[in-house]
């Protein structure tokens, strides 16, 4: 696996994670948690995602490109 496939996957695996937080985050909502609580986890989960964001903006440039095999087929090395 080269390290371009390696960041893609990492990227789509945080945004699985995040997909998974956010879901949380609304049980949370919906629960007789105390509101102080939920705002802080709002906030925490916004921040997060914010940053998510911006990281995964800037690593796409590097890895989603038209030179790299598909995933899962394995590049012979020059070894």
């Amino acid at each position: 696996m080269t390290p371009l496939e390696i960041i893609s996957r990492l990227c789509e695996i945080t945004e699985e994670l995040s997909g998974i937080v956010k879901k949380q985050q609304e049980m949370i909502e919906r629960s007789k948690v105390e509101e102080g609580v939920k705002e802080e986890l709002r906030n925490m989960v916004n921040e997060a995602d914010g940053k998510l964001d911006v990281l995964e903006y800037h690593m796409r440039r590097y890895c989603d490109t038209d030179d790299v095999g598909a995933f899962g087929k394995e590049q012979p090395s020059d070894d």
